[in-house]
């Protein structure tokens, strides 16, 4: 690890991930790297141990080049593993997505630190982060761990249990980080006021990664935004396009995506300024949004501007076509947004194909009829439609009724929190009644117009 022999070391480590299937759709270590600028202005010699290095020369010999995308995304390492007993019975294979397990231990035993940093991120992939912090262990047993992030977030007691960390972090990470490392005379700084990044080289920036606002104002029932960042936070436009210009420069990086909740919220004040500087900018950029976006503020003025600005698709979060759902479990949109919306994006020039809805299915006692219902009322308007699989989310207002209605044990064991086993099915939505849906929705994208 580079630095000064007399300045302090943070290592920051992005686990490997165990699931049934993983795509790598803008997957980036954005909290670490948030992390690393802290503390890189605390004084902090800062290094990244990234898992999902894609690149890694010692997993490319013994695996293969996983399968790229010109955009950045794509396909990581992949080995099959053993099923986990707790979710056994899928047809798919349980796999291990990252860097060989030496690659992993090599980089960790490379640097010496003085503190680990470990982020973790679904629930359902603890078994990473447990490798990952033994990992660690095995190599400097006396440096502390700190483990953050949405898994010890949501289940914090599973985590302390589990994980053999030395602070297991549930929540924001400032102010607890701070204590932990006053308590060792070891240096912090004041917090930033907004996201701000370090553009880690270890993070693999061909793609790129953004957040305006954190947090989400809405409440909806099978979401757990406000467990993990309680209060909606506008953000500052012009520190996020100074962060673009970094990353195009340094990296030449042309594809960004938002992971902002609810990115469109005070966009006057937010997104419609960053837009207008990347369009003063003259910078050939292309933005996605992998979270969807709220209908209900999405007008013609923002249509427009996203268009100019670059945005190579645009999805919407419409859930359902059922107003009960929207009245008992979200709030957040009238059916007739839709239509308004979609009509929007078309003036502005984005083509049906460029258009992604997104209807949520496997919710607790929902019927497959509802759902495909839904997808033929968004897919009748030409866009493409995509299913968003329901997990069942500690702490969201719908999870007592999902551990109510389950036939897994969703508080004993993460695992069964992962949508891919479809932990709400009953004889109303079957797994059968899953893969028909996700054919009908494939369909969509096939007679999508362009």
């Amino acid at each position: 690890m580079h630095g000064r022999p007399d300045q302090p070391k943070a290592l920051l480590l992005y686990p490997p991930i165990y699931d049934f299937a993983l795509y790598d759709l803008f997957l980036k270590p954005y909290a670490l790297c948030r992390l690393a600028a802290w503390l890189k202005r605390s004084g902090y010699a800062v290094r990244l141990v990234n898992a999902l290095d894609y690149t890694d020369a010692r997993s490319v010999a013994a695996l293969g080049i996983p399968k790229r995308e010109p955009r950045g995304t794509g396909k990581f390492f992949r080995q099959v593993v053993p099923t986990p007993p707790a979710v056994a019975g899928m047809k798919r294979s349980f796999a291990r997505y990252g860097i060989l397990g030496e690659s992993l231990q090599r980089r960790i035993a490379a640097e010496r630190p003085d503190m680990v940093l470990v982020s973790a991120g679904m629930t359902y992939w603890y078994p990473g982060v447990i490798e990952a912090i033994r990992a660690v262990r095995r190599t400097f047993p006396r440096v502390p761990v700190v483990l953050g992030g949405i898994y010890p977030t949501l289940c914090p007691e599973h985590a302390r249990s589990h994980c053999e960390a030395d602070l297991v972090v549930s929540g924001p990470a400032f102010p607890r980080l701070k204590s932990f490392l006053d308590a060792r005379l070891l240096p912090t700084a004041p917090w930033p006021a907004s996201e701000e990044l370090l553009l880690l080289p270890e993070a693999n920036w061909q793609a790129g990664v953004l957040r305006l606002n954190r947090g989400c104002p809405m409440s909806c029932a099978y979401c757990a935004s406000r467990v993990i960042e309680p209060s909606f936070i506008p953000g500052d436009p012009d520190r996020l396009f100074r962060t673009v210009q970094e990353a195009h420069k340094r990296y030449a990086t042309r594809s960004f995506a938002f992971y902002d909740d609810a990115l469109l919220c005070h966009k006057e004040e937010g997104l419609l300024p960053f837009l207008e500087q990347i369009c003063r900018s003259g910078l050939s950029l292309r933005f996605y949004l992998p979270n969807a976006v709220h209908l209900r503020h999405l007008d013609s003025t923002c249509a427009r501007l996203m268009k100019r600005a670059g945005f190579a698709e645009v999805r919407i979060g419409f859930e359902s076509a059922s107003s009960e759902f929207h009245e008992t479990l979200d709030s957040k949109l009238a059916l007739p947004m839709l239509a308004q919306g979609l009509e929007h994006l078309l003036q502005a020039g984005f083509s049906p194909r460029e258009i992604t809805a997104y209807v949520l299915a496997g919710m607790p006692d929902q019927r497959a009829e509802e759902v495909e219902m839904s997808l033929r009322h968004a897919a009748g308007f030409g866009v493409r439609v995509r299913l968003a699989e329901y997990s069942p989310v500690p702490g969201s207002p719908l999870w007592s009724e999902a551990v109510r209605h389950s036939r897994f044990d969703l508080e004993g064991e993460p695992l069964t929190q992962n949508n891919s086993i479809l932990p709400m099915r009953w004889r109303g939505f079957t797994l059968e009644d899953l893969e028909r849906l996700k054919t009908l929705s494939r369909s969509s994208w096939e007679r999508a117009k362009f």
